[in-house]
């Protein structure tokens, strides 16, 4: 389910941390168990620690995963959450399993079931991402524990976006911005060369939260 959505924030600087804030460590080439996804906006009390959840793209503002399951009912997964392992693995039960992306413009997507195929362009795997680990607990920040939008337990570290392709210039990036396929939606974008979408809010990062849950959650996303 989708909630009516405050007034976006048109703004196009990344947010500060927040004071006191633990010291944190960039690793490029590992990242978090199995986890689920937060938005990471120390600074923003509505968008900070809202879940990341999968429907056509990754979005913010929506409950649970939508998933799909052809085989008997009484035997596809129960999970509710978008579940990745590592630097963005979906953990799913499709056979062959299913790829994560971001697309040339910067919507967050993942592959089709049965098929590994991406469009031109776009920015596969783990190579645009960095995962930086808490090496102490974050000092709390402002999250509505009681509504079943948001996620307000502990981080266990955050992920950040940058194209490897770009110039000196280029520091890359997240946004929370109106899907461009329907603005009552609002996704992830990762900030990339050809990013070019308006009335967004600027995250840290996302945030990685261990799961526990049913492992595969879904059938496929």
């Amino acid at each position: 389910m989708i909630r009516s959505v405050p007034s976006l924030l048109h703004a196009f600087v990344l947010l500060p941390f927040a004071s006191g804030l633990p010291h944190i460590s960039a690793r490029q080439d590992d990242g978090p168990g199995l986890h689920t996804l937060t938005a990471y906006a120390p600074e923003n009390n509505i968008y900070n620690g809202l879940k990341v959840e999968y429907k056509s793209s990754l979005n913010v503002f929506q409950e649970k995963t939508s998933s799909i399951c052809p085989i008997a009912p009484a035997e596809c997964p129960n999970g509710t959450d978008t579940v990745f392992l590592g630097v963005f693995n979906p953990s799913s039960e499709v056979p062959g399993g299913q790829i994560f992306y971001v697309e040339f413009e910067g919507l967050t997507r993942i592959t089709v079931q049965h098929t590994h195929s991406f469009p031109p362009g776009a920015y596969p795997y783990n190579y645009p991402w960095t995962w930086h680990a808490f090496d102490s607990i974050p000092s709390p920040a402002a999250c509505p524990t009681d509504d079943e939008l948001y996620n307000c337990g502990v981080p266990t570290g955050y992920f950040t976006f940058k194209a490897p392709n770009g110039p000196e210039s280029y520091e890359g990036g997240l946004k929370a911005c109106p899907n461009e396929n329907d603005a009552s939606v609002i996704s992830v974008y990762g900030v990339t060369l050809a990013f070019n979408r308006t009335g967004c809010v600027d995250l840290e990062g996302l945030a990685t939260h261990t799961y526990t849950g049913v492992n595969p959650p879904v059938w496929a996303y």
